[in-house]
């Protein structure tokens, strides 16, 4: 039976900050910057998890079915970043990709404890241990495997909440007057998701997002929508509810169905309505291949051919994070078309990464060694 994590915190110093928007003690133009820098931090912790979820995904040489967990998990979460990414630009407030970029070990601070991320390659107990624990939802649910008849600190969801209560109830004036104007800023996306075995090992699905949630952020009902889409994701409806509005399980219950070898469904003969009775999620140790936690290509020139495949992985994750930064900071409407085609690209390069990882994993392994993913980005200071 997997262990039931407690929600993760933020920082006090975000929820001191939230609450002095939500209390007026923040006004205005201040409370609108103020804003600008909660939403900065929540696109850090929608970014810090993707080079974590995909580095353990990349490990997996067989084992299809829960890679395709993995790394549809990873996808939402790209997602959500740019949809928070949306609604700073909505709100006048240039978002920083760079600065949301991660260094790996990685202490993520915007939690309070920081939590540590690492590069490493995938185990049950990676799943059980820090991508349960990530996405703890408010209030975890233990379902069954079979069925036969003072200040309390600030949750992840709980922040989230307190977002949407400040741009719900206007406690600062106009925050979207601008936002049809600059439209341009923000960026699009129609996600194409790979078919999902869920409700059962011959289900085809593809589960898509609803059309209400298209990313363009033009007022506050829409910030509204896009935001509590996000927490839906993460932990699903409620307790009680743990689908996302996709119909799949949020990613707590998704990666917790990992652990039991089968999705989390409803089932109405269930005590709690739901069971683990769905779609298969067998998982082969074997089928694993074994990273350096955190692995650097410069730790590999013994090995050439390896230490290449890394150095060309890094490149290609450092043109990613260039071009999202290029595609969210779009100066001028004349420069939609290419701030368009650089989320795009940046898209691509995203579905390419799969195969460069492999590469890697085939040069490591007629090296006789275990090298790693190296999502490690250089900036022009230091390349």
């Amino acid at each position: 039976m997997a262990s039931l994590h407690r929600p993760l915190t933020v920082n006090p110093r975000l929820a001191e900050s939230l609450r002095n928007i939500q209390t007026s003690v923040v006004r205005d133009e201040s409370a609108r910057l103020a804003l600008g820098s909660l939403l900065q931090s929540a696109l850090e912790l929608e970014f810090a998890t993707v080079p974590t979820y995909l580095s353990a995904a990349f490990s997996l040489t067989s084992n299809r079915e829960v890679q395709g967990v993995v790394l549809r998990t990873a996808q939402e979460e790209m997602l959500h970043m740019t949809a928070v990414a949306n609604i700073m630009n909505a709100i006048g407030i240039a978002p920083s990709i760079l600065a949301a970029v991660p260094t790996f070990p990685y202490h993520l601070s915007v939690l309070d404890p920081p939590l540590r991320l690492d590069l490493c390659s995938f185990s049950s107990e990676l799943v059980r241990d820090l991508f349960m624990k990530i996405e703890a939802p408010e209030e975890p649910v233990l379902y069954k495997m079979d069925v036969d008849a003072a200040e309390k600190p600030t949750t992840i969801g709980q922040f989230y909440a307190g977002i949407i209560q400040v741009i719900e109830s206007d406690a600062i004036p106009d925050l979207f007057e601008n936002a049809v104007r600059d439209a341009y800023k923000q960026r699009e996306v129609t996600p194409n998701f790979k078919s999902i075995a869920y409700l059962s090992n011959q289900d085809n699905g593809r589960y898509p997002l609803k059309p209400e949630i298209d990313f363009r952020i033009t007022d506050k009902e829409t910030a509204v929508r896009h935001l509590a889409w996000v927490v839906d994701q993460g932990e699903g409806e409620g307790p009680f509810d743990p689908l996302t509005a996709e119909g799949i399980p949020g990613h707590y219950y998704r990666f917790e169905s990992i652990l039991k070898a089968k999705f989390l469904i409803k089932d109405d003969a269930a005590d709690l309505g739901y069971s683990f009775s769905g779609g298969d999620l067998p998982f082969d140790p074997a089928g694993v291949h074994a990273f350096d936690d955190n692995a650097r290509p410069e730790s590999y020139t013994a090995y050439p051919q390896v230490e290449d495949r890394m150095r060309r992985f890094g490149r290609q994750y450092t043109e990613l994070i260039d071009l999202l930064q290029a595609a969210f900071n779009c100066a001028r409407p004349e420069d939609a078309a290419a701030a368009k085609q650089a989320y795009d690209e940046a898209v691509d390069i995203m579905r390419r990464m799969g195969n460069s990882a492999s590469a890697i994993i085939a040069k490591a392994r007629a090296s006789g060694i275990k090298a790693g993913i190296p999502f490690q980005y250089e900036s022009p200071l230091t390349s």
